[in-house]
């Protein structure tokens, strides 16, 4: 399908929002990059109004309202967007080719600017496991999923761009991880119960309420659904939360417990979760190396994945993984 970036102007997004749903409001956007996000600020309400790009299909962007409508019946107690429905019923419409919806507004500070404490990590996990059992009974509408090399079922694709990360120990280290991944990991992932997972539970989708910071308030952006081993959401949340954290044993520990609490985590699951939070490590320090190769001229991209090569060495030194 072919990319195509959104880019309504003011007064464009202002008469979709008021024909389809019949709101008026101050209207400013929000920094998107492959869509274009807005925010409708009303006398009582704020909204954020969603126009996805065309290389989404329409299918998957409609299952990403499936999923937030199933939520508010499977896990009500759970602050997660709502999905507003045009005057007509409808969950998304096409304008102009552009798949859009409208979705309720969630207050709270990101993850990433909240100092970590145990309660909050083990209240990071309680969120998840939550997630995670109201979504075993969620039946997947559509096939389609985002990019392919950010999936970590296939995390083995990553593996064509290995000689593109410059830090030759850590391009070393990612190789031998390859290689226990291929022999002991991979030929695993068939037996693993699978579900549609958000596989982007990170410190900049997790809400914080600043009135009480050891308790997550909402998750935000479903744009990387997918049909995967269910896993895969605890092992990627905790690739992001343990960035830039020493103590890592008591911060997984604390997110496991938390996630344990609410859904039971399997033999199969628990024995290789490490190395597909690894996995997932991986995919970033890769494929952010890839990205500067295509634009050399941007040294932050490599900055930027700095906490991710020495969380994967910290896994090495302390005996996690390898």
């Amino acid at each position: 399908m072919t990319e195509e970036v959104p880019n309504f102007d003011n007064h464009k997004i202002a008469n979709i929002v008021k024909k389809y749903y019949g709101i008026e409001g101050k209207i400013s956007s929000f920094v998107s990059f492959d869509d274009q996000n807005a925010l409708i600020r009303t006398p009582t309400d704020k909204y954020v109004l969603k126009i996805a790009n065309k290389k989404w299909s329409p299918a998957f962007v409609q299952m990403q309202s499936d999923v937030l409508d199933h939520m508010q019946i499977a896990a009500p107690h759970l602050t997660l967007p709502a999905v507003i429905h045009t005057l007509s019923g409808e969950s998304m419409i096409i304008v102009d080719g552009f798949p859009v919806r409208l979705l309720s507004f969630l207050e709270g500070e990101i993850l990433a600017k909240t100092p970590r404490t145990p309660e909050l990590y083990q209240n990071i996990g309680r969120f998840l496991g939550q997630y995670s059992k109201a979504m075993q009974n969620f039946v997947p509408t559509t096939s389609d999923s985002p990019d392919e090399l950010w999936k970590l079922d296939k995390v083995i694709n990553c593996k064509q761009y290995l000689n593109e990360i410059i830090d030759l120990d850590a391009r070393d280290r990612i190789r031998r991880l390859y290689d226990v991944y291929e022999k002991d990991i991979l030929p695993k992932l068939p037996g693993l119960r699978k579900a549609v997972i958000h596989s982007d539970a990170n410190e900049q989708n997790l809400l914080i309420n600043p009135e009480f910071p050891t308790k997550i308030c909402g998750l935000i952006d479903f744009g990387e659904l997918q049909f995967a081993s269910q896993i895969n959401d605890l092992a990627i949340t905790l690739a992001y939360s343990l960035l830039g954290e020493d103590d890592i044993a008591m911060a997984s520990q604390k997110i496991i417990h938390g996630y344990e609490q609410e859904f039971e985590i399997l033999d199969e699951e628990r024995e290789i979760l490490i190395y597909l939070m690894a996995m997932r490590l991986v995919t970033s320090i890769t494929m952010s190396s890839y990205s500067f190769k295509l634009h050399p001229d941007n040294e932050y991209i490599l900055i930027a994945q700095k906490p991710a090569r020495v969380l994967l060495k910290k896994l090495e030194d302390e005996n996690y993984i390898l």
